[in-house]
């Protein structure tokens, strides 16, 4: 700088210059990175204390103690007793399928029905022809095979499950409903006009085939689904010594069951075992894709670039992950550890031996207001006991397509909520859209009266679209809740009332209700879907359970009260 006057320089672009030849050609030189004085480097991790690191060893063996409870009882719902848990059974198989005695067939389908009691027809084989086709006579007279989907219901409508109704009349004459029939011969039904030894042979057959269709057909439990808040509960429980543990699972939307869903008993504690099982483990590094690489000149993979991830001042989560990942990233080991599977586990003991032969014990990380992989506490939240619940799960699973979808909205225009059953299944197994039962609407024609208007109550709604009318919570509460209701519809024919049809909206409870929390302005979208899996025993679990999940946002039903139509126009 002179006389106050700044001189800068300027440039386009700073370029290394290399020596086409001599010590410094096509810089071999420099990227071989040769260490001219080790003395030097040794100094200078003396100079910066290097050699007073409390971490400079590293992991070579681990020697692991862990002690295991034993899962042995399964509670669905929040109330009532709890059942044996039956080893090695998915537990999504006992929480989705499970369901409560219910005097409707809704939950067999008619082919299968149908199937089950031809199957108990066949069991009939000991009896004489005669005698055997009086049984059958009897049997589809008492259980007959009807679609479940609109029988007794004067709004069903010829356009509700035609296939369904098709199927019920080729089959009438041919199979009883197995559903019913297994119902009475649990109430101890029998055929009329037998003799004894006719009756004894009836029985033992009744015998046989009752026990095939229990273990078929039969629920593994009671019902976990709360229905007024579109989730399941359940509860499993474990023994250790005299004390028992509780794992609840206040808010399962159906799907898979994660550890991460189950809330601890306030009064668990750590596990103690005086005689645990140890292991001596070898640990091995933990890697992921863009870690830092160790060596010098190793090229880094470019898959996962994490220098790139922009974050702002408040976006404290992406600086710690990316300060985790670039500084402490190889601070990490991994320590293979097989656990039986069924059992809630804790490590009782934990000791890692370095490469300078130290022995360190260590302890689960956190404390009482912070951790990681930890259960909480029900009703506080706080962490609880380090335990690891390792349930049997339904891994590797089919799912088909959703049989039955109902699509929860909320309407501000109208101040309502709809259930919009989309697909409902049908009597044949598979899903049928409602959308298909529309009838034809009538509209309020305008008058023929020159000038006149016409009123309207009020305009129509789509037929599948069941109302959910705000009610008091209770008696003079603020607080609402949402209950099913029906609407009165103008038809070519007259008029018809909308009516639910699917096993989500339980057309054959007269009050059902929904909680106002459970239904958000996002939506939810409820469904039941079939699914397939295979145990760890190599039995086939199959069942068609609900889950819920995030819905589309707000919906518009176009319905308006107190309308006027325009009047007729005229021609002179």
């Amino acid at each position: 700088m002179a006389d106050d006057k700044a001189v800068f320089a300027q440039y386009h672009r700073i370029e290394p210059h290399i020596r086409p030849r001599g010590t410094g050609g096509q810089l071999d030189e420099a990227l071989e990175a040769r260490i001219a004085d080790p003395l030097f480097l040794l100094a200078r991790q003396w100079q910066l204390a290097e050699f007073h690191g409390e971490d400079g060893g590293s992991p070579v063996a681990c020697s692991v103690s862990t002690t295991a409870a034993a899962v042995d009882r399964f509670q669905p719902g929040d109330t009532g007793p709890s059942v044996p848990y039956p080893p090695g059974v998915p537990l999504e198989y006992l929480v989705e399928a499970g369901r409560d005695p219910d005097p409707s067939d809704h939950d067999l389908t008619l082919r299968t029905a149908a199937r089950a009691g031809l199957r108990f027809l066949g069991q009939l084989g000991a009896l004489p022809a005669a005698v055997r086709d009086s049984v059958t006579d009897q049997a589809l007279a008492a259980f007959p095979l009807v679609d479940p989907s609109s029988q007794g219901d004067p709004d069903a409508g010829p356009r509700a499950d035609p296939a369904g109704r098709a199927l019920a009349q080729a089959l009438l004459a041919r199979a009883p409903h197995g559903g019913a029939l297994a119902r009475a011969l649990a109430a101890g039904w029998h055929p009329t006009g037998l003799d004894t030894a006719h009756l004894n042979a009836f029985k033992q057959a009744a015998a046989r085939w009752s026990t095939w269709f229990a273990a078929e057909h039969g629920p593994p439990a009671r019902s976990s689904w709360v229905r007024d808040r579109l989730e399941h509960h359940f509860a499993v429980e474990a023994r250790h010594g005299g004390r028992r543990i509780t794992l609840t699972a206040p808010e399962y939307p159906g799907g898979g069951a994660e550890a991460y869903h189950f809330d601890i008993d306030a009064e668990a504690t750590a596990l103690t075992d005086p005689n645990p099982a140890t292991r001596t483990l070898l640990p091995t590094r933990a890697t992921y894709p863009g870690m830092p690489a160790e060596r010098w000149w190793e090229f880094e993979d470019t898959t996962v670039n994490l220098p790139s991830v922009e974050a702002g001042p408040g976006d404290l989560a992406r600086l710690l992950l990316v300060e985790f990942a670039n500084v402490y990233g190889n601070d990490h080991w991994v320590v293979p550890l097989e656990l039986e599977v069924g059992h809630v586990h804790a490590v009782t003991g934990f000791t890692v031996v370095d490469t300078f032969g130290d022995r360190l014990a260590l302890d689960a990380a956190g404390d009482e207001h912070w951790s990681l992989f930890r259960l909480g506490t029900a009703g506080t939240g706080l962490p609880g006991p380090a335990l690891l619940p390792l349930l049997p799960r339904a891994a590797a699973r089919l799912e088909g397509a959703a049989v039955e979808e109902v699509l929860f909205v909320r309407d501000e225009m109208t101040n309502l909520a709809w259930a919009v059953e989309r697909t409902v299944q049908s009597a044949t197994g598979r899903a049928r859209r409602r959308a298909d039962e529309t009838p034809a609407a009538a509209p309020p024609a305008p008058s023929e009266v020159p000038n006149a208007l016409t009123y309207q109550l009020a305009t129509a709604v789509p037929y599948h679209w069941i109302p959910l009318v705000p009610v008091p919570l209770e008696p003079g509460s603020a607080a609402v809740r949402f209950r099913r209701g029906r609407m009165t519809l103008p038809t070519a024919d007259g008029t018809l009332r909308t009516q639910a049809r699917g096993r989500l909206l339980a057309p054959e409870v007269p009050r059902v209700y929904f909680r106002d929390e459970e239904i958000p302005r996002s939506g939810v979208n409820a469904a039941r879907i079939p699914t397939t899996v295979r145990g760890h025993d190599g039995r086939h679990y199959h069942w068609t359970g609900r889950r819920a999940r995030a819905g589309q946002g707000e919906g518009a039903s176009g319905l308006a009260f107190d309308g006027v139509l325009p009047a007729k126009e005229t021609t002179a």
